[in-house]
């Protein structure tokens, strides 16, 4: 604790009072506190933790060089002490390219709720498994080409993250007491895993696009036994995937889709689909805006016989998720933002709802409610959960 009381005060003093040429900086410093019902034993109802987010950037003639990072303590989960370099890396522009050599986060897809064409980076469950925007920054090499209205980029990410969880008495922790969080890998653990992806956006019409193809190892990972534990198996595949948003009116249509052969005989084929739309009515109250949000996830299985949705625990397998967005459109950039998703085979139900605003040009409040009921049998449980977030922003 005292490290990050320390560098949040270098941070805060130092960095206000830099005039370095091309040095772009942004921050945050706050507090999380949560608090959880549930039925579960030898499990907190509360967590609390202190969040440092520092992102540097410095610029040079045709020349970036890019951190940022995040740093957690908590004060009852000892696995929540940890700094997260999320990015770190190089980047040289050319006249119509860039390369980039470091390490990275990414953010592919399209729809509100999930993205399951989201599959660069790895998942920080220690952070919040529910937020898929928690991620472990991955180190890759990345040649981009820019053409007039789209870019071609052939990335090679080296070294698989593991992922590591909370501790056992916090209730984002649903892993038996026998996980490890050792990784055993198909191939080599730095085997490259690569992909090639083409963006763009169309000319008359208001559509972006892209489309992706991966070879290496798979982002969802299968749990087996290894001596007396059970660690997380990564495995090979060859996928292609797409992703689209295109406005008509006051009207967002979206789509993902993908299909992944797998190399591993244990994990079957399997495909990927989702759809949704996002209609604003403006003016609905004042100057305040109201999105309706209506997504459908699918995830099928090739072979029953082999490792499926089911196995790995996937929340959004056959789901119907309905939600709203209330734009406040004040001088606080104010909204609140709530859905409810529900399995169609087995009644699965996810609800959430978050509302964010920010204080005085600095700060910023977050509160948010979730509700998870999980079928029968699953590894999650049924819990409600409040949290509040408050940050000083610089």
């Amino acid at each position: 604790m005292q490290k990050i009381v320390t560098l949040s005060f270098i941070v805060c003093s130092v960095l206000p009072n830099l005039h370095a040429k091309n040095l772009e900086y942004k921050g945050n410093i706050g507090f999380e506190s949560g608090y959880v019902d549930h039925d579960m034993e030898d499990k907190r109802d509360t967590q609390n933790a202190v969040r440092l987010e520092v992102e540097l950037k410095q610029k040079m003639k045709n020349d970036e060089f890019v951190f940022s990072g995040e740093g957690i303590v908590d004060v009852d989960d000892k696995n929540r002490r940890y700094l997260n370099v999320k990015d770190l890396y190089y980047k040289h522009n050319f006249e119509n390219s860039d390369l980039l050599i470091g390490r990275n986060t990414r953010f592919w897809g399209a729809l509100e709720f999930y993205n399951h064409t989201d599959t660069f980076n790895t998942k920080d469950w220690r952070d919040d498994p529910f937020d898929y925007d928690a991620k472990i920054g991955a180190n890759n090499i990345a040649y981009t080409q820019y053409f007039e209205n789209s870019e071609l980029s052939l990335i090679a990410k080296v070294h698989e993250e593991r992922q590591k969880v909370q501790d056992s008495e916090s209730v984002n922790n649903f892993m038996p007491s026998i996980y490890s969080d050792n990784l055993v890998t198909q191939k080599d653990r730095d085997r490259p895993t690569l992909y090639l992806k083409y963006s763009g956006s169309g000319e008359d019409t208001q559509i972006d696009y892209s489309f992706i193809y991966q070879n290496g190892y798979d982002e969802q990972r299968y749990l087996a036994p290894v001596g007396a534990t059970l660690q997380q198996h990564a495995y090979l595949v060859d996928k292609v995937m797409a992703y689209a948003t295109l406005v008509s009116g006051s009207t967002i249509y979206k789509t993902e889709v993908a299909h992944t052969k797998s190399d591993d005989d244990k994990v079957s084929d399997y495909s990927q689909l989702s759809l949704g739309l996002e209609h604003t009515l403006y003016g609905i109250v004042g100057k305040a805006d109201i999105g309706l949000l209506a997504e459908y996830y699918k995830y099928k299985e090739q072979d029953d016989s082999k490792l499926g949705a089911k196995e790995f625990g996937e929340l959004f397998a056959d789901d119907v998720v309905v939600g709203f967005r209330y734009s406040f459109n004040d001088s606080a950039d104010s909204d609140i933002l709530g859905g409810v998703a529900v399995d169609r085979e087995n009644k699965e139900k996810i609800i959430s709802l978050e509302y964010n605003t920010r204080l005085y040009n600095k700060y910023k409040l977050g509160l948010s409610y979730q509700h998870l009921a999980p079928k029968e049998g699953s590894l999650f449980k049924e819990l409600d959960s409040v949290k509040l977030d408050f940050g000083y922003y610089f």
